[in-house]
């Protein structure tokens, strides 16, 4: 019987038997290759063999249809799923499976992500147009954004260890460039970054009651309840369950689900702000309680931590959250005495607070350092003296991840380290790459900052704690290397796009558009619950 082939399909030529022949050898002489290849080379370097498959997968891709639709529901899922997990799961705790990544449920969350973001953006113009809409505007933040992302590019080619750049680069690609335009994306959907910041908000609480066990038995507890197939790496765990006190003193530092205590300091002066906007924002009795309990908490494990980045960040959200709201309710009521008198007194505050940082002794020691941070103090300058001259002799950087080796300083336990992650980007991506990273998060501020007072819904209220915790990321930033907060830096930098996007754009955000006259209004495409397909 013959068959029937439906348009615009035509029936192929089949191969002949040598072409077979040939095909199969081919074949079969490409998973030797392969195969020796995943056998012999280290992890480092298996970025070289995934090359060629990654370039056929994107030609894949490419050659698509366009179904049109977009899988919003699922994205934003997954991005509340991958900051939730990625608070309350410690990175160092993994399935090892030989000749694979660790794999723990963030990076199942973010890579699962990764192919629906993907495969959408191939298959839908409309995902792809409505991106594009979403981080169009400020044109400023977009030029910006796209420049320190070829900074970093062309910065590979000066890499003198390519195989780990592009390794570190290809991570940066996903954890950084994708989780922006995302976030602005996502955000643009009324209730998602309400919903994300009650997500932070909660997580971060269940961190912060296992970090005052952790405080009390002076031990992360749970590594003593770790089954085997848990513990990937029984070298770094060891140095996890290491003490972290300062020199001369034997004061424990509290490390939560981070590596350490310094990890965790900047993370909760970044989220620390939600918790004080929430608090400051209800009025209903027990939950106001219960936040105000919980905002309390996080002020005893930001002081358990012992570190300065994390008092300087509860100070520096406290003091500019009234500045924020006192300026909002003198935008909102001019004849506001409260308001009014709020933005008279604020500089005098300011002032206070400065006497007693430079005068308190605890209070200068708790932010500005005494005698047991002067090591950490005197390591950064001899860092900063050694890195300005490799900073101008390569003003295009060394290579995304050879700042270590570019800058060459030791610590005392032998290891090479940097400890300032403004010396760093400038080292790997150029001096160029600092003022356009800094602008990614101070020109949002800014426009939060903008905004807020206008604000017209609860959840366009997060852009002061969103804003704030930009603020206090650049900050640290300047006396922190760790790039563990760098992706939830970018996601909250996205969600206040998004949230001005909705402010400017009020119909669109309430899920109205115009509609000719004797015709039912119907939402944004963008703004549809589920998924639609067009033929």
């Amino acid at each position: 019987m013959a068959s029937t082939i439906l348009k615009p399909y035509e029936q192929r030529k089949e191969p002949g038997p040598i072409s077979r022949i040939l095909l199969f050898a081919l074949l079969l002489l490409v998973a030797v290759i392969y195969g020796l290849m995943s056998a012999v080379l280290p992890m480092q370097l298996i970025t070289y063999p995934l090359v060629p498959l990654l370039i056929l997968i994107a030609i894949i891709l490419w050659m698509l249809p366009d179904l049109g639709g977009i899988r919003q529901d699922s994205m934003s899922s997954l991005m509340i799923w991958y900051v939730g997990l990625g608070i309350v799961w410690p990175n160092y705790v993994a399935f090892d499976f030989p000749g694979l990544p660790w794999i723990t449920p963030v990076r199942i969350a973010v890579f699962s992500m990764l192919a629906i973001v993907v495969i959408n953006f191939s298959t839908s113009k409309e995902f792809r147009g409505r991106m594009k809409e979403t981080i169009a505007e400020p044109k400023l933040l977009n030029w910006v954004f796209w420049l320190f992302w070829a900074c970093t590019t062309f910065s590979l080619v000066f890499s003198n260890k390519p195989g780990e750049s592009i390794n570190r680069y290809a991570n940066n690609q996903i954890f950084w460039t994708m989780m922006f335009p995302l976030a602005a994306f996502l955000a643009t959907r009324p209730g998602f970054v309400m919903k994300l910041a009650k997500v932070i908000v909660v997580a971060t609480a269940i961190v912060m009651v296992a970090g005052v066990y952790e405080y009390r038995i002076e031990r992360v507890f749970w590594l003593d309840h770790l089954p085997a197939f848990l513990k990937v790496d029984p070298e770094y765990l060891a140095r996890v369950m290491k003490s972290q006190a300062r020199a001369g003193t034997d004061i424990y530092r509290v490390r939560g689900t981070f590596a350490t205590s310094l990890y965790y300091s900047e993370f909760l002066a970044m989220v620390f702000p939600f918790f004080l906007h929430f608090t400051a924002k209800e009025r209903r009795f027990w939950p106001f309680v219960a936040l105000l309990l919980g905002t309390i908490g996080m002020i005893v494990v930001m002081y358990l931590t012992n570190a300065r980045s994390a008092m300087v960040g509860l100070l520096a959200a406290s003091i500019l959250y009234l500045l924020f709201v006192s300026m909002r309710q003198r935008t909102l009521n001019k004849q506001s005495i409260f308001g009014t008198g709020m933005v008279l007194a604020y500089p005098a505050a300011v002032a206070v607070l400065a006497v007693l940082v430079n005068f308190w002794p605890r209070l200068h020691v708790m932010v500005l350092g005494g005698g047991q941070h002067q090591a950490s103090s005197d390591a950064r300058k001899v860092q900063w003296a050694m890195g300005w001259p490799k900073i101008f002799s390569h003003p295009f950087g060394y290579g995304v991840s050879r700042s270590g080796e570019a800058l060459g300083y030791y610590n005392l336990a032998g290891e090479i380290t940097v400890d300032s992650h403004y010396l760093s980007m400038m080292l790997d991506s150029g001096i160029l790459a600092l003022p356009l990273f800094l602008m990614c998060f101070f020109i949002p501020a800014w426009l939060c900052f903008v905004n807020y007072s206008n604000a017209r819904t609860p959840e366009q209220e997060l852009l002061a704690p969103l804003a704030l915790g930009l603020i206090n990321f650049t900050i640290v930033k300047m006396v922190l290397t760790s790039e563990g907060s760098v992706p939830l830096a970018f996601i909250m930098s996205g969600c206040a796009m998004g949230l001005i996007w909705q402010r400017s754009h009020a119909k669109a955000a309430a899920g109205v558009v115009d509609a000719p006259a004797g015709s039912r209004a119907l939402p944004p495409p963008h703004m549809a619950p589920a998924l639609t397909y067009r033929g």
